[in-house]
């Protein structure tokens, strides 16, 4: 019966090339001689040819033995790196990871937490996909991502969420804006809150409703509270644009605080009185996958860094 070639077989046979003597390489893969000189004996069956010419006073590689070394190393090499690949990525240190997210997100840490994870889990290629909270979930339905951010609490069964962030929303203007410069100033933010109801006849700049539902309805919501509806002028579809047409006089706008640290120029933002509705953000990611170890890594490395 032809013995089956195993990896013990070929780690024994480069052992005894290196060595040339039966003993030492016996030594060296820690077991005794007898054992291992039939372990080299069923390599020779398997193959149906001699590996090593053997004498009482030397052991010498055939051609063919010489030929079968250099290949047996790379065979031995390449399961090495495939046994090391597979546990870093069952550790959660390499693979590939596909993080959705929308641009306030960097205002409220999102690149802090890209950098430490970077740092912490180099051989993890994380890479960001900008898409609308609306688009997120299908987005990890279909696995083109595997981690995103959204504002809803009413998810699909397949999917597991975290409350990352809660925070108030505070009112926009233009710098040239009267109310802006009334107030006391403190550094981009007034000092002193407003009534929202104050604004019922300014023009507004939101995301459509079919863009992003969940801030649409926060701001109408808010703007109901203060008993009106706001007058939409103008809609856009990311936050630079809604800052852009804000510093132009194009109109106001409402956004969740942490977008005070942008860097917009000509902006003002104003605490509310009484703002019942916040802006909430959920990590967001496949119940299939929670188990995953990059998955998880990221998660806790977003739980210490996303603020408001």
């Amino acid at each position: 019966m032809t013995t089956a070639i195993e990896l013990r077989h070929l780690r024994h046979f480069i052992a005894l090339a290196q060595e040339l003597h039966f003993g030492r390489a016996a030594q060296r893969c820690h077991i005794s001689q007898p054992p291992f000189s039939v372990s080299i004996r069923q390599l020779e069956q398997a193959l149906g040819f001699a590996l090593v010419e053997r004498s009482t006073h030397e052991v010498r590689l055939t051609a063919a033995g010489a030929a079968y070394y250099e290949e047996a190393l790379k065979v031995v090499s390449q399961f090495e790196r495939a046994h090391a690949t597979a546990a870093r990525v069952h550790q959660g240190m390499q693979g590939t990871l596909e993080v959705g997210f929308f641009a306030s997100m960097l205002h409220r840490g999102l690149d802090r937490a890209v950098q430490v994870f970077g740092q912490s889990h180099p051989d993890v290629d994380l890479r960001l996909v900008e898409l609308s909270t609306a688009d997120q979930i299908p987005a990890l339905q279909r696995h083109r991502i595997r981690y995103g951010f959204v504002h809803s609490t009413t998810l699909p069964a397949t999917v597991m969420s975290e409350e990352l962030l809660c925070e108030p929303f505070v009112l926009c203007l233009p710098a040239a804006h009267p109310m802006a410069r009334a107030a006391p100033k403190t550094g981009r933010r007034r000092a002193r809150a407003v009534d929202l109801a104050r604004f019922k006849d300014e023009p507004f700049v939101l995301f459509s409703r079919t863009f992003s539902p969940a801030y649409y309805d926060h701001v109408v919501s808010l703007c109901l509270s203060a008993g009106f509806h706001p007058r939409v002028r103008h809609e856009a579809r990311h936050w630079l644009t809604v800052l852009a047409c804000v510093s132009k006089g194009l109109g106001i706008t409402l956004v969740p605080r942490s977008l005070v640290r942008s860097r917009y120029p000509d902006l003002c933002f104003v605490d509310l009185q009484a703002s019942p509705v916040a802006s909430i953000v959920r990590g967001a990611w496949l119940a299939s996958e929670a188990d995953d170890p990059a998955l998880r890594a990221w998660h806790a490395v977003v739980r210490r860094y996303i603020t408001a």
